[in-house]
């Protein structure tokens, strides 16, 4: 088909493994120690638009200073990164979602 359906499942890819790791954040805020993780979100965007194969790396977060418990996790910073993963995600499955029908439009004659 094109390079279009591929990206779009790129995203939705980075984007769904992304919300695991954030879940996984907010599952722990109240575990001593435990240091939030995340990915370069907008690094991981680029490398798919620029390449075939997507590596995630996870990194520990850098947003938040940890507690006196040694945690590291912010609930409202990790609900913002996950409400911009959602609505990332979202765009990708409804961009998607239209460029199907425009080849199911064309392999119906254009009705």
């Amino acid at each position: 088909m094109d390079n279009s359906i591929k990206l779009l499942q790129k995203i939705m890819d980075i984007c769904s493994y992304r919300q695991k790791i954030l879940a996984s954040n907010i599952a722990n805020a109240d575990t001593p120690g435990y240091k939030a993780k995340d990915i370069n979100f907008q690094e991981e965007l680029k490398k798919a638009v620029q390449s075939e194969n997507i590596s995630l790396t996870v990194i520990e977060a850098p947003t938040t200073l940890p507690n006196r418990d040694g945690n590291t996790v912010n609930v409202e910073v990790e609900m913002t990164k996950l409400t911009e993963t959602i609505l990332m995600h979202n765009s990708a499955v409804q961009l998607l979602s239209k460029r199907i029908g425009m080849y199911k439009d064309a392999l119906r004659g254009g009705r």
